[in-house]
């Protein structure tokens, strides 16, 4: 008896949490329709300002504003920048700099050579996916899995989400299946 409560008690705590994660990402997609600043001029900012990959980034808050959570990391100078952008202005809310690369494993230190020798665009990417899936890209990372480079992308449209990952040395895009 016990243990069929801890089951059920278990299952609707999954349940919770899957609709609390899907309600989060339709905010993070609503946030982005409203957004003044768009992700591609919050790429441009980054890309120029602090550092030129882009490993990681999604929609949070700081200060109940929409805002741009976005990390980059210069290999050149050895930092790791953590920015936060505001959706309405592009204001700079939030920026870390870290003087030290060590806290990557071997995984993120080779995606990022990688993702340096390659030829990768990553606003072109974003505007292929978007146009190709009629949806808005609200969350991506840079990820090493089995000797590939990629960037895993979520994306939101009319068709809900989808995810997808990007070759960074191919830029050969795989969707990912729905189960």
């Amino acid at each position: 008896m016990k243990c069929t409560k801890l089951i059920c008690a278990a299952l609707a705590f999954t349940s919770l949490s899957a609709f609390a994660g899907q309600e989060d990402d339709a905010l993070s997609a609503l946030a982005l329709q409203r957004a003044n600043f768009t992700l591609e001029q919050a790429i441009e900012k980054v890309s120029t300002d602090y550092a030129k990959h882009i490993v990681e980034f999604e929609i949070d808050d700081h200060d109940n504003q929409a805002t741009y959570d976005i990390e980059a990391v210069n290999l050149e100078t050895k930092e790791k920048h953590d920015i936060e952008l505001s959706l309405a202005d592009g204001a700079v809310l939030k920026h870390k700099t870290k003087n030290s690369l060590s806290r990557l494993d071997d995984d993120d230190l080779l995606a990022l050579q990688e993702l340096q020798a390659s030829k990768f665009n990553l606003s072109a990417t974003i505007a292929q996916l978007q146009l190709k899936y009629s949806a808005d890209v609200f969350e991506f990372e840079l990820k090493n899995k089995k000797g590939i480079t990629f960037y895993k992308f979520k994306l939101m449209g009319e068709q809900g989400l989808t995810r997808v990952i990007v070759d960074v040395t191919t830029g050969k895009a795989i969707p990912v299946m729905k189960r």
